[in-house]
């Protein structure tokens, strides 16, 4: 026998050690007693492989914890990671068909409010469990993905998405906490111009305006339509336009063109910004991040030198295109390398260690 022979045993033995204890060191034991949020306490028996999620939102933290492969349904609403648009579709989230859901055979289905008390009732009739995810702030969306990494056995996945978060938020707000109330920009947040519908001050919106150094106009909650004059009296600084399905240019064109708005300082300093992908700061997933970076890049006077190499290519492009109509573009994804072994604790020792032993090996033999 070679005397390498032994020597590559034992380094593959330690390499082997590693990699379970990677595994075991990040496992869920199951059965699991979570509450939701709706308050109640669920019991989970056993790791869920076959989840529907019946709101986009949803949909986007099951994928971004890397539980996507456990998902085999979805909403027609759901466009968002592309893997998303191929599962298969159990309705709108506001009209479920629940026979589709129940041929599918889920042991887990994820709903929000949004989906109404007539789709809990259904789901319990037909003996599927449900855990409600509804995150009302940025700090919500944090504990719901650190919740659904639980549900699906991936809890270091989602703390790695919650860090990379909280490190965004951090810079962010870092750069703004210091700026007093009276230099902060007045901001408007529009969703919709006829009738004037605006975001209020209970909004995702409204929130990620404050960290990124603004203030928002609007004092009602939620959604309220707003007259004219009271726009034109509350003298917004800057003016967002927010629209699905690229009508964020439409609005923002609309907003500039109107004649009621020509003593509104954000028209008479051309600060009107369409939002290229309203998803990513009304929706709540863990995008809500790029959101803040972009809403931060609209705010103070030194926008356009602002910049941001943790946005993805497809959120950078909203400030490289502010007053340029919506693009039929790919959503490029970064490559990912599964480095799960890599990132494991001692994986480094034990590297180094068959590193110097593959180097003794060569010295001798020289």
């Amino acid at each position: 026998m070679s005397r390498i022979t032994p020597i590559i045993l034992f380094i593959s033995i330690l390499l082997l050690i590693s990699n379970v204890q990677a595994a075991s060191g990040s496992a869920v034991e199951y059965p699991i007693t979570i509450t939701d949020s709706s308050g109640a306490s669920v019991t989970i028996e056993n790791e869920p492989e076959r989840i529907v999620s019946l709101m986009p939102s949803i949909t986007e933290i099951v994928f971004s914890v890397g539980a996507g492969d456990k998902l085999v349904g979805g909403t027609g609403d759901d466009n968002y990671p592309p893997e998303a648009e191929n599962l298969t579709k159990v309705g709108r989230y506001t009209t479920v068909n629940y026979e589709t859901v129940a041929d599918l055979e889920p042991d887990l289905v994820l709903i929000a409010e949004g989906n109404g008390e007539d789709t809990i009732i259904r789901l319990e009739e037909l003996n599927i469990q449900t855990v409600m995810i509804e995150p009302n702030t940025v700090d919500e969306i944090m504990e719901t993905i650190l919740l659904v990494g639980t549900i699906t056995n991936n809890e270091d996945n989602a703390q790695e998405v919650v860090d990379g978060m909280e490190q965004t938020i951090s810079d962010v707000t870092d750069s703004t906490k210091g700026i007093a109330d009276e230099e902060r920009p007045r901001v408007l947040y529009i969703v919709w111009d006829n009738p004037t519908y605006a975001a209020g001050t209970d909004t995702y919106p409204s929130d990620l305006i404050i960290m990124a150094g603004g203030q928002n106009i609007i004092e009602a909650d939620g959604w309220p339509t707003i007259n004219l004059e009271n726009i034109v009296s509350a003298d917004p600084q800057i003016i967002i336009c927010s629209g699905m399905g690229g009508l964020s240019y439409q609005i923002a064109n609309n907003t500039r063109n109107n004649d009621a708005f020509e003593t509104v300082s954000a028209i008479k300093n051309d600060r009107v910004y369409p939002i290229k992908d309203p998803n990513t700061i009304e929706r709540s997933g863990p995008r809500v991040v790029q959101g803040l970076e972009v809403l931060h890049i609209y705010m103070g006077a030194d926008w356009e030198q602002k910049d941001y190499t943790s946005l993805s290519e497809a959120s950078q492009t909203q400030a490289d295109a502010a007053d340029e109509g919506p693009e039929d573009e790919e959503i490029v994804q970064n490559g990912e390398t599964d480095n799960s072994s890599a990132n494991a604790p001692g994986f480094g020792v034990l590297l180094a260690a068959c590193m110097m032993i593959l180097g003794c090996i060569g010295i001798r033999r020289n």
